[in-house]
């Protein structure tokens, strides 16, 4: 092949590839002229970041803020990106019925289209305009065209319904969308006191009004339904002074941190009565407004510092323990393990592992029934414990973290009996005194002599 007819074949080669790249960017595939003729417009829901939607003297506009819509009009909210999206989807999704061409919408009137009732515009990787006018002559139908276009379109009117939803309805009824685990510190305000919480290495502790570890789970059952309450409706105030001020007479409030160092949320509650039934309204500055919630909130108004207590004794984990001590009315046993079972030092006998468990069990269950902080040593009976429970593990060698020797993985000092039958308590490591029920101080019993029967409790 001599050389002109190379360049030839190579000239026409290139002509070819860039028709065919000309054609694929500006013609539309056989599947996309389709959705021309089908649907009023075409375009990927997932590429639009800004909707203004006007109707009227009223515009509604949203924007798109990472993964999350954002309503900028007439009021900042985070918006409810279900309905944001069924919106888009039913724009996608706008099946034309018929088209007719038309220089000015003017020339048309009974098309409403000179003045459009709605008009949605889209923006993002591309720009679209929809206008929707007037009903037409067949029930179901309204005038639609498209910003550029001659076309007057009849497309099916239940894009309307979507469309004059009112205001509000974009908006996410979700009080946050926080969940518990995000929640690193809150303190409750009431009229009655402050109650203050927060993470330490990993468990909740209750800072005010009194120092105690918390219970992970009333902490928990307290924060979600919170953290997850409906908004039930909303108030459009006057912007110069939405989300700022308190409303007068606030009864209960919270104030939030989030982890990570995020700003803290506060959220005031009102409480009033309207006939027989309770309202509440809040504000929570980044919703915008004044909001009506959901009646569950009534549990910020009665949490109390003894709901959120840990109410258990400590946790003892079987496969830690190596060394159980119990004492009961003067007799001792110490329990070591000895190949898959226990043995007592003192008489030798072999404890039953089911027994070991029995005992581990209900100290894990046992929950307190009452704190009692005015209550005296000489008064419980514990100055002098009828019986004491010790769980250790023991380490054979020193390690970085711990010496060789027994170490104290939790316990209890039992007293006397009170005058409802249950006993004074006070477990290892705490300086506080509560009561439980008898079922721990009768295993213990049980344990240490089999063969006898459990006294009656000495109040």
């Amino acid at each position: 092949m001599n050389h002109r007819a190379t360049v030839a074949l190579l000239i026409a080669t290139l002509l070819l590839v860039g028709g065919l790249v000309y054609l694929r960017n500006n013609l539309a595939t056989t599947r996309e002229a389709v959705d021309l003729e089908r649907f009023a417009a075409v375009f990927a829901p997932e590429d639009v970041t800004e909707i203004d939607l006007i109707r009227g003297s009223e515009t509604i506009s949203l924007r798109r803020e990472n993964t999350e819509w954002r309503l900028t009009s007439p009021v900042a909210d985070r918006a409810a990106s279900d309905v944001v999206e069924r919106l888009l989807l039913a724009v996608r999704f706008l099946g034309v019925r018929d088209r007719e061409m038309v220089e000015d919408p003017a020339a048309a009137p009974e098309t409403g289209l000179a003045s459009p009732r709605l008009r949605l515009d889209l923006r993002g990787r591309e720009s679209l305009r929809l206008d929707l006018g007037a009903n037409t002559a067949l029930p179901g139908e309204i005038f639609a065209r498209l910003g550029g276009e001659r076309a007057v379109l009849r497309v099916a009117d239940s894009i309307v319904e979507l469309a004059t939803a009112p205001a509000e309805s974009f908006r996410d009824p979700r009080l946050t969308t926080m969940v518990a685990d995000d929640i690193e510190k809150f303190t409750v305000r009431r009229a009655d006191g402050e109650m203050t919480l927060r993470r330490e290495r990993g468990r909740w502790m209750i800072d005010k009004p009194v120092r105690s570890p918390a219970d992970p789970r009333a902490v928990r059952d307290f924060l979600e339904p919170l953290l997850g309450l409906r908004i039930t409706g909303f108030r459009i105030d006057d912007p110069a002074q939405a989300g700022t001020g308190s409303p007068a007479g606030a009864a209960a409030g919270i104030s939030l941190t989030p982890r990570g160092g995020a700003e803290a949320l506060d959220l005031q509650v009102v409480r009033d009565q309207s006939g027989d039934r309770e309202v509440f309204t809040a504000l929570l500055p980044p919703r915008g407004g004044t909001l009506e919630l959901d009646p569950s909130v009534r549990r910020l108004f009665e949490v109390s510092p003894e709901d959120l207590r840990d109410r258990s004794l400590g946790w003892v984990d079987a496969d830690t323990v190596d060394r159980i001590r119990l004492e009961s009315d003067g007799q001792t046993l110490t329990l070591r393990r000895a190949g898959g079972g226990w043995v007592a030092d003192e008489d030798g006998r072999v404890v039953g592992d089911a027994a070991v468990t029995r005992l581990i069990e209900t100290f894990n269950a046992t929950r307190v029934a009452s704190f009692r902080p005015a209550a005296s040593d000489l008064e419980t009976g514990l100055d002098q414990p009828a019986q004491r429970i010790s769980f250790s593990a023991w380490l054979s060698e020193n390690t970085a973290e711990e010496p060789a020797g027994g170490q104290a993985i939790a316990g209890a000092d039992l007293g006397a009996t009170t005058s409802d039958g249950q006993i004074y308590t006070r477990a290892s490591g705490s300086d506080e005194t509560v009561t439980i029920t008898t079922e721990l101080s009768s295993t213990v019993r049980k344990l240490i002599r089999p063969d006898q029967p459990n006294p009656p409790p000495t109040p």
